[in-house]
C-alpha cells in the first residue's frame, strides 16, 4: 500500500471502511479449514494484511545436483521403466536436467550448477562432465567428502546454509521437462513477492496423495499449469537458502539416510516434510519432472515417456 492509499484508509477507517488489496490468488477458507493446520497455514499465507519488507535475494538460482553412476550402484542392471542401463538411464535424467537449465537462461534467469559427486567411476565421471559442457550457466563438481546418500544429502544441504538465493535440491534420476527450471523459478517468485513468504516446491505430485482416502489441497492456477498445496515431498525440492539456515535442525538428520541402524531418522516424514509445519508447499499439475525409479513413483497422466524419447 503506497503512501497516498494508507492516508486514505486512515480517513476511510473512521467511517468503518478499510481498503483491501485483491489478491492475486483468492484462497477462501474451506469448511472446518482451522481443523487441517496445514491447508490453515497456507490460507494464512496468502490472507496477510500487511506485507512484509522483502529482503532475500530471489534473483538467481542455486541447483544442487547429486550423482553416483558407479558399478555399485549401477553395475550391469537395468531400469525398470526405460528398459536401459541404469548408467544411460542416470545419464539421460541428467542430460534432461541440463536441457531444462539452458531453456531458463535463455528466459534470462540466473543460474549456477553444482554437482555433488559420490565416488562416479572414471568413465562415467567424464560423460557427467562432457554434458555439464553443454550447460548455459556456471558449473563445478565436488566430490563429496564421505560415501554414502545421507553424506551426500547432507553435505548438499549443508552447502546451501550460509548462501542468499534460491536453491534447487535435486537427485541424479529426475527426468524434467523442458520448462521445468523456468516455471519452478518463475513460480516461486509470483507468490513470494505476491505473499512475502517461502514455500517448498515438489516437482511432481508425491505418490503418498493418490494413496491416501483423504488429501485435501487448495488448487492456484498458474500461467501454465495448476499447482496445488502438499504436505508431502521427497528430499528432491526447491526452496529458498534461507529455510536451510532456519530450520537446519530439519536437515541435519537427512545424514542418517540410509543407515544400517538409524536410516528412519533420515526419512522424509523425520526431516524435511517437517518443514511444512512452517511454510507452504506445492507440486504442479501436471509435473515438471518426475523420479524415473520406478512405477510407484510416477504421477498419474503424465506422458514421461515422450519427454525421454525427445531427448
Amino acid at each position: 500500500m503506497n503512501d497516498a492509499l494508507r492516508i486514505l484508509d486512515k480517513l476511510l477507517k473512521k467511517r468503518g471502511y478499510t481498503i483491501k488489496k485483491h489478491p492475486k490468488y483468492n484462497l477462501l477458507p474451506l469448511k472446518n479449514f482451522q481443523n487441517n493446520a496445514l491447508l490453515k497455514r497456507a490460507y494464512d499465507t496468502f490472507d496477510k494484511k500487511e506485507k512484509t519488507i522483502l529482503s532475500d535475494n530471489i534473483s538467481s538460482l542455486n541447483i544442487c545436483l547429486r550423482t553416483c553412476i558407479n558399478d555399485k550402484r549401477a553395475g550391469h542392471s537395468y531400469n525398470e521403466l526405460t528398459g536401459v542401463a541404469t548408467d544411460q538411464h542416470l545419464l539421460k535424467c541428467i542430460r534432461s536436467l541440463i536441457i531444462s537449465i539452458n531453456e531458463a537462461v535463455n528466459n534470462n534467469q540466473k543460474i549456477k550448477l553444482t554437482v555433488f559427486d559420490d565416488r562416479s567411476d572414471n568413465a562415467s565421471l567424464k560423460k557427467i562432465n562432457d554434458l555439464l559442457n553443454i550447460a548455459k550457466c556456471d558449473w563445478e563438481i565436488i566430490e563429496t567428502k564421505n560415501t554414502g546418500q545421507g553424506s551426500s544429502l547432507h553435505e548438499h544441504f549443508s552447502f546451501a546454509r550460509d548462501k542468499n538465493s534460491l536453491f534447487y535440491f535435486c537427485e541424479d534420476d529426475y527426468l524434467h521437462t523442458v520448462s521445468a527450471i523456468n516455471e519452478m523459478i518463475n513460480f516461486y517468485k509470483d507468490i513470494y513477492e505476491e505473499t512475502s513468504a517461502h514455500l517448498l516446491i515438489h516437482p511432481q505430485e508425491h505418490e503418498l496423495i493418490y494413496s491416501q482416502i483423504n488429501y485435501p489441497s487448495y488448487i492456484l492456477e498458474g500461467k501454465h499449469r495448476r499447482w496445488r498445496t502438499i504436505s508431502h515431498a521427497t528430499h528432491t525440492f526447491f526452496t529458498h537458502s534461507s529455510i536451510v539456515g532456519k530450520h537446519w535442525k530439519y536437515f541435519d538428520n537427512t545424514k542418517y539416510v540410509g543407515h544400517k541402524e538409524k536410516r528412519q531418522l533420515g526419512s522424509e516424514k523425520q526431516t524435511t516434510d517437517k518443514l511444512f509445519n512452517h511454510i507452504p508447499g506445492f507440486s504442479p499439475i501436471p509435473a515438471v519432472a518426475v523420479h524415473l525409479q520406478s512405477q510407484d513413483s510416477l504421477p498419474p497422466f503424465f506422458d514421461w515417456k515422450e519427454i525421454w524419447n525427445n531427448i
